[in-house]
């Protein structure tokens, strides 16, 4: 009996000689391999928030990263044809909010594109932050990082932005909200039953 692969565009089902590996991706550097490779990544969701004609507005991201502790330094990617990447362009500030399980709703509405993204609804207001917090701060995010541009290097379709840290909140800690594999995911320790469990949209 002979079994059925499933062939994807760019992608190659290779049996390896003596190995027996069977590669489901198997490319040069292509833009669609790369896209498929990347989605196997799961990670904490991030919303990038700004000010946007002086209203805080937010925009989903899957590139962030520390750089470094001493200074404490992160970097971030965005589209440099977004309302996000402008903000920052002109005025260096932002934050970085890290998504709980209860913000699903948030990275849906800040991941559309074209659409207007504007949250002040689900901010803190600013009486209840510290004088020293001057982005917008997501509500029950599991940690924002407040941030100031240092320097700005465009790269193909994005700019890397990377940002010296001038503030940290963060609240008790809550159940972060994970994407990988073209959707939500709950994380789940290992050892415990069952390893990780799909949040529907």
């Amino acid at each position: 009996m002979v079994e059925q692969t499933t062939q994807l565009p760019l992608l190659e089902q290779v049996d390896v000689g003596y190995s027996g590996v069977r590669w489901d991706v198997n490319s040069g550097g292509e833009a669609e391999a790369f896209r498929t490779a990347m989605r196997r990544i799961v990670g904490g969701v991030t919303v990038i928030t700004t000010l946007h004609d002086r209203e805080p507005w937010g925009m989903t991201v899957s590139a962030f990263a520390p750089v470094c502790m001493d200074p404490p330094t992160l970097l971030v990617c965005v589209n440099n044809r977004t309302a996000t990447a402008s903000d920052i362009s002109r005025g260096g500030r932002f934050a970085v909010n890290l998504l709980s399980q209860a913000q699903l709703y948030l990275s849906q509405l800040c991941s559309r594109a074209g659409e207007d993204k504007f949250i002040g609804d689900y901010v803190v207001p600013p009486s209840g932050l510290p004088e020293r917090v001057m982005m917008p701060v997501l509500r029950d995010s599991i940690v924002t990082f407040d941030c100031r541009a240092t320097d700005i290097l465009s790269v193909g379709s994005h700019l890397v932005v990377i940002s010296a840290i001038e503030a940290i909140l963060a609240p008790q800690p809550l159940p972060a909200l994970l994407y990988g594999e073209g959707r939500y995911l709950h994380g789940v320790a290992i050892g415990e039953p069952g390893t990780r469990r799909e949040i529907r949209a």
